[in-house]
């Protein structure tokens, strides 16, 4: 059944709402939205739960990288004061009605016991990338066919060194590919001892250890701070660490919104 708050929201042909999350019906957002010209956050209730939407021009299409980015730091911005279900980018509907009818009525019980178990959690983002210099001097003092490869490289003409260099590649991207799945499970195993929900993302260059989501309660966050401060000592001048979050729980439970009509 629809709240008093969510029917004064005729649809206007000129906008839309854009969906950013589910909440549980108490919260009371305090943020603008995205756009142009950004509307504030306001929510569309369903008995215990209701989506975080906010009004965009209907004729001005959300499909920038900035608009991606202002929304995710939106959403990240609330994880904080409530417990939040993110919805995937994009999502929007005419009207308040809609939003109840079409997202919360027929995923009520699922959001409910989603947002319930999310209560208190945040995603954090452990991030591992490897110092160039630091690692290929590791890899040449620790493999003779690269050490080879580069001492040939070194007194070869350009004109006769072409293949030793492009086995020099092969055997430097074998190895850090080795050395990669080696420390890549020591920062699993550290973050398997402090939390069981973790979410491997895929690499994104080739200097990279890890990218691992870890859903971790907000009130252990300095706990998570020193566990990957002690990992970064050890591993200091090889592999740079840092952590990113709060974050709204994308890789372990964010909801795929209805298109607009």
């Amino acid at each position: 059944m629809s709240t008093a708050e969510n029917t004064g929201n005729q649809a206007d042909p000129n906008t839309a709402l854009l969906i950013y999350g589910i909440v549980p019906a108490d919260a009371e957002p305090e943020v603008d939205g995205i756009g142009r010209t950004p509307a504030p956050v306001r929510t569309v209730k369903h008995g215990r739960i209701a989506a975080l939407v906010s009004e965009v021009p209907a004729d001005q299409p959300l499909d920038r990288a900035e608009d991606l980015q202002a929304f995710s730091r939106v959403v990240d911005s609330l994880v904080a004061e409530m417990p939040v279900i993110p919805v995937r980018f994009g999502a929007a509907l005419s009207a308040a009605e809609e939003v109840e009818r079409e997202l919360l009525e027929p995923n009520a019980d699922r959001f409910r016991r989603a947002l319930d178990e999310l209560s208190g959690l945040a995603e954090y983002l452990v991030k591992g990338q490897y110092v160039e210099d630091a690692v290929l001097r590791e890899i040449l003092a620790e493999n003779r066919q690269a050490a080879e490869l580069r001492e040939t490289i070194r007194t070869a003409p350009p004109e006769l060194s072409r293949d030793a260099r492009i086995a020099l590649g092969e055997t430097i991207n074998a190895a850090l590919e080795y050395k990669r799945q080696v420390d890549g499970e020591v920062l699993v195993q550290a973050l398997q001892a402090f939390t069981e929900h973790l979410a491997l993302r895929p690499p994104t260059h080739e200097e990279e250890v890890a990218d691992i989501a870890v859903l971790v309660p907000v009130a252990k966050q300095d706990e998570l701070m020193r566990l990957i401060g002690d990992l970064a000592e050890q591993w200091r001048g090889r592999v740079d660490l840092r952590v990113v979050g709060p974050l709204a729980a994308w890789d372990f439970v964010a909801a795929e919104g209805p298109d607009a009509s």
